[in-house]
């Protein structure tokens, strides 16, 4: 029985000639097509304008015959692509990987498509926030620890999206940022190796390109310490090769580094490795910090000691702009902070 009272017509099949509609499930529910309209609405109000018969009715006619809402007309009409844009440096980064997968997970419960793309580099960002501008996603979420503050408000201030800027420095009032606590347990790191009596360091970056916050605040952090501090710098750590690469000139310096900062674990897993082959004992003679705290340094031999986030204030933030997206309700800029952690382990 229909709400009126009527007995529903039994489903027909609808002719393969033409793609089915709204008007054909409609009929072949005995309901309105303003009430199939209603029932693949993502808002709440509209959905409870269908009472659960009619909504059974509505489910059985779209599996019968076949039904595949339009979503592109409905984005068109509702201005919004229903997709959440995540921007990483790169793939394949343990920490990225997870931020992906959390994020994902939370974009997906409430209705939207995540997708990946990656920037390195200023050029290549302006380039994806263009593409989301113009109707790519509705949001983005952005890690670009290789910008400037400066930078950062400067491609981001405009954007008429909603944005969470992941970045260790930044601050702005005109969209919402979470600082990630990298830097200050990078500089833990530093010090206690210092305390342990290391003077010669050699730091594996991911790139060459400036700035780099990592870096910068070991460095100057040695210019504030009393007695010479040398740090060796080399490109190296986005690539296995590059940071084998890496291991063996590391090896060659004169006078030869006592400890090793590589920004990736990954790459610090292979640096350990290299090393192993060329007869180099960790920590005996090196000592290796990685970064990311990536399954892989726990299971290597030594074991890597690393520095690694929490990731409690990342769900907060990601959701907090996921749910400004979804319920269509633009929320007011945040500031979130994600600390991250020393973890001490055998390689250092």
């Amino acid at each position: 029985m229909n709400e009126h009272g009527k007995q529903a017509r039994p489903l027909q099949p609808v002719s393969n000639e033409r793609n089915v509609t709204v008007a054909d499930v409609a009929r072949h529910a005995s309901v309105s097509t303003a009430a199939v309209s209603f029932y693949f609405s993502d808002r709440a109000e509209h959905l409870k304008r269908v009472g659960p018969e009619a909504r059974e009715r509505i489910r059985a006619a779209v599996e019968a015959l076949g039904y595949v809402p339009n979503k592109t007309a409905r984005h068109l009409r509702r201005q919004k692509s229903e997709r959440l844009c995540i921007i990483l440096p790169k793939l394949g980064i343990p920490y990225a990987d997870k931020m992906v997968q959390d994020l994902g997970q939370a974009a997906v419960e409430r209705g939207l498509l995540p997708i990946v793309s990656t920037a390195s580099n200023i050029a290549e960002l302006q380039k994806v926030l263009a593409e989301v501008e113009a109707g790519l996603a509705d949001g983005v979420v952005a890690d670009v620890e290789y910008l400037s503050e400066e930078q950062v408000d400067g491609v981001f201030a405009g954007m008429g999206k909603d944005c969470l800027i992941i970045h260790p420095t930044a601050r702005s009032m005109r969209f919402s940022v979470l600082n990630n606590g990298l830097v200050a347990a990078l500089e833990t790191a530093f010090e206690d190796l210092i305390s342990k009596g290391h003077r010669i360091f050699a730091y594996v970056q991911n790139t060459g390109l400036s700035p780099n916050h990592r870096l910068q605040a070991i460095m100057d952090r040695r210019r504030r310490l009393k007695g010479d501090v040398v740090i060796d710098t080399m490109v190296g750590a986005s690539e296995r090769s590059l940071a084998a690469d890496c291991a063996r000139k590391i090896v060659a310096l004169e006078p030869r580094p006592t400890a090793v900062f590589v920004e990736s674990d990954y790459t610090a897993v292979t640096v350990i490795e290299e090393f192993s082959r060329l007869g180099i004992a960790v920590p005996r003679e090196i000592a290796v910090v990685g970064c990311g705290n990536a399954e892989e340094g726990f299971y290597c031999e030594p074991r890597l000691t690393t520095i690694g986030p929490e990731w409690g204030s990342l769900e907060e933030a990601g959701r907090y702009l996921i749910d400004s997206i979804a319920t269509s309700e633009r929320q007011p800029p945040r500031a979130f902070h994600t600390s991250w952690t020393y973890i001490l382990r055998a390689s250092a």
